[in-house]
């Protein structure tokens, strides 16, 4: 009987050493999990908030990426701005671009802009192609371009043999970078 007792007594030594086994591994998981979670929770605090980006950061990206291109770019990116403003109804942005006295001889009220912006410069299938680009400024009198373009609807039928489309001409007076104003050639009815 005593080799029984003893194989009862070593194997409730071993039940009892399999269970304070299972007893720390259940503690080590737990452990484990909790210290993930607060992890988690720690991460989830020091989260930073992605904002939009301000105004001022905006333009000076937009200054930086303009600063970077060459002086044909620049032109056509500063038409090209005008348009978009024109096209997303934003005339009071367009108008502001140009130059003081030309906004005085052809459209003295923001809504004389608006009517021919509208009317000439307001489409969707608009295609503008940039024809040349001469610089004219010098230093003192700040950088002066010329741009030539040919701004016509994309479904316009096709020209006669005699028919031609008339050139529209920006000249934009660049005084810094993405610091600039414009005047372009007028179309009237008459013409």
């Amino acid at each position: 009987m005593s080799n029984i007792k003893r194989k009862k007594r070593t194997n409730q030594k071993y039940i009892a050493i399999m269970i304070i086994a299972f007893i720390i591994m259940i503690a080590a998981v737990i452990s484990i999990l909790l210290i993930l979670k607060s992890k988690t929770k720690e991460k989830n605090n020091n989260t930073v908030v992605t904002t939009e980006p301000t105004e001022e950061e905006i333009e000076a990206s937009e200054k930086e990426e303009i600063k970077n291109m060459s002086e044909s770019k620049r032109m056509k990116r500063y038409i090209g701005m005008f348009f978009e403003d024109i096209e997303e109804g934003k005339y009071l942005e367009a108008y502001s671009v140009l130059n003081e006295e030309f906004k005085n001889n052809y459209f003295p009220r923001l809504e004389d802009f608006e009517e021919y912006a509208k009317k000439y410069l307001n489409s969707n299938t608009l295609a503008i192609t940039y024809d040349n680009i001469e610089r004219l400024g010098n230093n003192k009198t700040g950088n002066m371009y010329v741009v030539w373009t040919t701004i016509t609807d994309i479904f316009r039928p096709k020209l006669a043999e005699d028919e031609k489309i008339e050139q529209t001409n920006f000249v934009i007076i660049e005084k810094n970078y993405n610091e600039f104003e414009m005047s372009f050639s007028v179309k009237t009815d008459e013409e």
